[in-house]
């Protein structure tokens, strides 16, 4: 059984990042430091999960 999330340590701060439905742990951490890297960058905290997930597809070869 999976968790529903998990946590990235990184510079001092705790990130959680929620697991979406039929994620695979993998994607689940590269989203996640996805989202840690371009945080930054995107003030919109739903539009930074939704970028993140576009770029999990497009590594897996979708096309937007």
């Amino acid at each position: 059984m999976q968790a529903d999330n998990i946590v990235i340590f990184d510079k001092g701060l705790l990130y959680t990042i929620e697991r979406e439905p039929f994620e695979t742990n993998a994607s689940l951490y590269r989203r996640g430091w996805f989202i840690i890297n371009n945080k930054n960058n995107e003030t919109n905290n739903n539009k930074l999960i939704s970028d993140s997930i576009i770029n999990i597809n497009k590594n897996k070869g979708m096309i937007y």
